[in-house]
Protein backbone atom coordinates (compact mmCIF):
# COMPACT_ATOMS: atom_id res chain seq x y z
CA UNK A 1 0.00 0.00 0.00
CA UNK A 2 1.22 3.30 -1.30
CA UNK A 3 2.07 5.27 1.83
CA UNK A 4 0.58 8.54 2.93
CA UNK A 5 4.05 10.43 3.95
CA UNK A 6 5.15 12.93 0.83
CA UNK A 7 8.38 11.42 -1.16
CA UNK A 8 11.63 13.31 0.29
CA UNK A 9 14.16 13.41 -2.78
CA UNK A 10 17.98 12.19 -1.61
CA UNK A 11 20.42 14.92 -1.36
CA UNK A 12 22.62 15.12 -4.46
CA UNK A 13 26.08 14.02 -3.87
CA UNK A 14 29.25 14.23 -5.95
CA UNK A 15 31.87 11.68 -6.28
CA UNK A 16 34.81 13.56 -7.29
CA UNK A 17 38.00 11.33 -9.03
CA UNK A 18 41.60 11.34 -9.70
CA UNK A 19 42.61 9.92 -13.07
CA UNK A 20 45.91 8.61 -13.79
CA UNK A 21 46.24 5.75 -10.88
CA UNK A 22 42.78 5.75 -9.57
CA UNK A 23 40.72 5.17 -12.85
CA UNK A 24 43.57 4.28 -15.47
CA UNK A 25 46.67 2.55 -15.23
CA UNK A 26 48.75 4.74 -16.64
CA UNK A 27 51.30 5.57 -13.86
CA UNK A 28 54.32 3.30 -15.59
CA UNK A 29 53.00 4.65 -19.01
CA UNK A 30 53.56 8.15 -17.93
CA UNK A 31 56.94 7.48 -15.97
CA UNK A 32 58.50 6.02 -19.55
CA UNK A 33 57.48 8.84 -21.45
CA UNK A 34 58.44 11.79 -19.17
CA UNK A 35 61.94 10.06 -18.68
CA UNK A 36 62.19 9.52 -22.14
CA UNK A 37 61.25 13.21 -22.82
CA UNK A 38 63.56 14.17 -20.38
CA UNK A 39 66.28 12.56 -21.67
CA UNK A 40 65.58 13.51 -25.16
CA UNK A 41 66.16 17.41 -24.43
CA UNK A 42 68.59 16.93 -21.38
CA UNK A 43 70.66 14.05 -22.58
CA UNK A 44 70.46 12.93 -18.84
CA UNK A 45 67.80 9.79 -18.02
CA UNK A 46 65.76 10.89 -14.50
CA UNK A 47 65.23 7.06 -13.58
CA UNK A 48 61.90 6.08 -14.27
CA UNK A 49 61.21 6.02 -9.95
CA UNK A 50 62.25 9.49 -9.58
CA UNK A 51 59.64 10.20 -12.62
CA UNK A 52 56.87 7.77 -11.12
CA UNK A 53 56.95 9.60 -7.82
CA UNK A 54 56.33 12.84 -9.26
CA UNK A 55 53.08 11.66 -10.65
CA UNK A 56 50.09 14.09 -9.67
CA UNK A 57 52.29 17.07 -9.80
CA UNK A 58 51.51 19.66 -12.23
CA UNK A 59 52.92 19.60 -15.92
CA UNK A 60 55.67 22.06 -15.78
CA UNK A 61 56.71 21.26 -11.89
CA UNK A 62 57.09 17.91 -12.86
CA UNK A 63 59.10 18.56 -16.33
CA UNK A 64 61.31 21.11 -14.36
CA UNK A 65 62.33 18.78 -11.16
CA UNK A 66 62.68 15.82 -13.53
CA UNK A 67 65.40 18.22 -15.62
CA UNK A 68 66.59 19.91 -12.65
CA UNK A 69 65.31 23.18 -14.37
CA UNK A 70 62.98 25.61 -13.32
CA UNK A 71 59.45 25.38 -14.11
CA UNK A 72 58.70 28.56 -16.38
CA UNK A 73 62.45 27.34 -18.02
CA UNK A 74 62.58 26.82 -21.69
CA UNK A 75 64.20 23.79 -20.89
CA UNK A 76 61.47 22.28 -18.77
CA UNK A 77 58.52 24.08 -21.58
CA UNK A 78 60.87 21.83 -23.94
CA UNK A 79 60.28 18.38 -21.90
CA UNK A 80 56.95 18.94 -21.45
CA UNK A 81 56.17 19.51 -25.10
CA UNK A 82 57.88 16.68 -25.63
CA UNK A 83 56.33 14.27 -23.09
CA UNK A 84 52.92 15.87 -24.83
CA UNK A 85 53.77 14.62 -27.93
CA UNK A 86 54.84 11.08 -26.45
CA UNK A 87 51.57 11.09 -24.35
CA UNK A 88 49.45 11.60 -27.74
CA UNK A 89 51.15 8.83 -29.51
CA UNK A 90 51.59 6.22 -27.58
CA UNK A 91 49.78 6.52 -24.02
CA UNK A 92 46.14 8.02 -25.42
CA UNK A 93 45.94 5.03 -28.30
CA UNK A 94 46.27 2.50 -25.60
CA UNK A 95 44.09 3.87 -22.69
CA UNK A 96 40.38 1.16 -23.23
CA UNK A 97 43.38 -1.27 -22.79
CA UNK A 98 44.82 0.82 -19.41
CA UNK A 99 41.32 0.69 -17.32
CA UNK A 100 41.61 -0.76 -13.56
CA UNK A 101 39.16 -3.85 -13.31
CA UNK A 102 35.93 -2.58 -12.12
CA UNK A 103 35.88 0.86 -13.71
CA UNK A 104 32.68 0.73 -15.93
CA UNK A 105 30.60 -1.09 -13.49
CA UNK A 106 31.09 0.62 -10.62
CA UNK A 107 31.02 4.32 -12.82
CA UNK A 108 27.86 2.35 -13.82
CA UNK A 109 26.17 1.34 -11.02
CA UNK A 110 27.20 5.43 -9.13
CA UNK A 111 24.93 6.77 -11.90
CA UNK A 112 22.13 4.52 -11.32
CA UNK A 113 21.72 5.76 -7.67
CA UNK A 114 21.72 9.30 -9.12
CA UNK A 115 25.26 10.50 -8.22
CA UNK A 116 27.11 12.77 -9.90
CA UNK A 117 30.48 12.37 -11.11
CA UNK A 118 33.68 14.34 -11.75
CA UNK A 119 37.34 13.65 -13.13
CA UNK A 120 39.51 16.51 -10.73
CA UNK A 121 43.15 16.00 -12.31
CA UNK A 122 46.83 17.51 -12.26
CA UNK A 123 46.45 16.78 -16.40
CA UNK A 124 46.01 19.77 -18.80
CA UNK A 125 42.19 19.65 -19.86
CA UNK A 126 43.07 18.35 -23.11
CA UNK A 127 45.28 15.78 -22.41
CA UNK A 128 42.52 14.61 -19.87
CA UNK A 129 39.66 15.21 -22.50
CA UNK A 130 41.79 12.99 -24.75
CA UNK A 131 42.21 9.74 -22.84
CA UNK A 132 39.63 9.84 -20.90
CA UNK A 133 37.25 9.70 -24.83
CA UNK A 134 40.22 6.76 -25.89
CA UNK A 135 39.01 4.74 -22.80
CA UNK A 136 35.18 5.33 -23.23
CA UNK A 137 34.89 7.42 -19.90
CA UNK A 138 34.15 10.39 -20.80
CA UNK A 139 30.32 9.80 -21.09
CA UNK A 140 30.45 9.23 -17.30
CA UNK A 141 31.58 12.54 -15.94
CA UNK A 142 29.55 15.44 -15.98
CA UNK A 143 32.87 17.98 -15.28
CA UNK A 144 36.28 17.54 -16.22
CA UNK A 145 38.61 19.77 -14.38
CA UNK A 146 42.09 19.82 -15.46
CA UNK A 147 44.98 21.91 -13.96
CA UNK A 148 44.61 24.86 -16.44
CA UNK A 149 40.99 25.48 -15.49
CA UNK A 150 41.92 25.92 -12.05
CA UNK A 151 43.23 29.22 -10.66
CA UNK A 152 45.51 26.79 -8.18
CA UNK A 153 45.85 22.97 -8.99
CA UNK A 154 45.37 19.94 -6.44
CA UNK A 155 46.15 19.81 -3.66
CA UNK A 156 44.26 23.52 -3.72
CA UNK A 157 40.85 23.51 -3.49
CA UNK A 158 40.19 25.91 -6.46
CA UNK A 159 39.73 22.73 -8.79
CA UNK A 160 37.23 20.72 -6.84
CA UNK A 161 35.38 24.13 -6.21
CA UNK A 162 35.26 24.49 -10.48
CA UNK A 163 34.02 21.05 -10.72
CA UNK A 164 31.22 21.27 -7.90
CA UNK A 165 30.20 24.82 -9.94
CA UNK A 166 29.75 22.26 -13.11
CA UNK A 167 27.63 19.99 -11.55
CA UNK A 168 25.62 23.05 -10.05
CA UNK A 169 26.60 21.85 -6.40
CA UNK A 170 27.85 24.62 -3.67
CA UNK A 171 29.58 21.05 -1.63
CA UNK A 172 29.72 17.54 -2.44
CA UNK A 173 26.85 16.33 -0.67
CA UNK A 174 26.14 14.05 2.12
CA UNK A 175 27.48 10.63 0.11
CA UNK A 176 29.92 13.00 -1.76
CA UNK A 177 34.21 11.55 -1.49
CA UNK A 178 37.33 12.50 -3.25
CA UNK A 179 38.59 9.05 -4.84
CA UNK A 180 42.68 9.12 -5.74
CA UNK A 181 45.90 7.92 -5.12
CA UNK A 182 47.83 10.29 -4.23
CA UNK A 183 48.62 13.07 -1.10
CA UNK A 184 47.29 15.70 -3.15
CA UNK A 185 44.22 14.22 -3.81
CA UNK A 186 43.45 13.37 -0.28
CA UNK A 187 44.45 16.60 0.58
CA UNK A 188 42.21 18.12 -1.82
CA UNK A 189 39.20 16.09 -0.24
CA UNK A 190 40.57 17.59 3.55
CA UNK A 191 40.26 21.40 1.60
CA UNK A 192 36.39 20.65 1.15
CA UNK A 193 35.56 18.42 4.58
CA UNK A 194 34.64 15.78 2.69
CA UNK A 195 35.47 12.33 3.04
CA UNK A 196 38.06 10.53 1.10
CA UNK A 197 39.15 7.21 -0.08
CA UNK A 198 42.79 6.50 -0.94
CA UNK A 199 43.51 3.69 -3.50
CA UNK A 200 46.47 1.71 -3.00
CA UNK A 201 46.73 0.29 -6.53
CA UNK A 202 47.81 3.40 -7.68
CA UNK A 203 50.95 5.57 -7.40
CA UNK A 204 51.08 4.82 -3.81
CA UNK A 205 51.64 1.89 -1.62
CA UNK A 206 49.20 1.23 1.21
CA UNK A 207 51.16 1.86 3.70
CA UNK A 208 52.13 5.38 1.89
CA UNK A 209 48.64 6.58 1.03
CA UNK A 210 47.40 5.27 4.85
CA UNK A 211 50.40 8.14 5.72
CA UNK A 212 48.27 10.22 3.66
CA UNK A 213 45.10 10.60 6.17
CA UNK A 214 42.59 9.30 4.06
CA UNK A 215 39.11 8.16 5.58
CA UNK A 216 39.32 4.80 3.67
CA UNK A 217 41.38 2.85 1.93
CA UNK A 218 40.55 0.64 -1.64
CA UNK A 219 42.86 -1.95 -2.54
CA UNK A 220 40.61 -2.36 -6.02
CA UNK A 221 38.05 0.03 -7.45
CA UNK A 222 35.68 -2.53 -6.83
CA UNK A 223 36.61 -1.80 -2.97
CA UNK A 224 35.96 1.87 -3.98
CA UNK A 225 32.56 0.51 -5.39
CA UNK A 226 31.61 -1.04 -2.10
CA UNK A 227 32.98 1.85 0.15
CA UNK A 228 30.74 4.19 -1.19
CA UNK A 229 27.74 2.32 -1.23
CA UNK A 230 28.53 1.34 2.32
CA UNK A 231 28.23 5.44 3.26
CA UNK A 232 25.03 5.61 1.85
CA UNK A 233 23.28 2.47 3.38
CA UNK A 234 24.70 4.11 6.67
CA UNK A 235 23.16 7.45 5.88
CA UNK A 236 26.73 8.65 4.65
CA UNK A 237 28.46 8.33 8.18
CA UNK A 238 32.53 7.04 8.24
Amino acid sequence: MPSDQPHTPRPVSALLFDLDGTLLDTPRAIAEQFADAVESVTGTHPGLENARRLIGAPLERMAGALSGSDPESDTARKVADAYLARYREVIVPKAADLLFPGVHTGLDRFLDAGLLLAVVTSKKQQSAELILESAGLRGYFAAVVGADRAQHPKPHRDSADVALAELGLTEPGPAGAVIGDTAADIQLGQAISVFTIGVSYGVLSAEEIAATGPDAIATTFDDVTSTVFTRIERGSTP
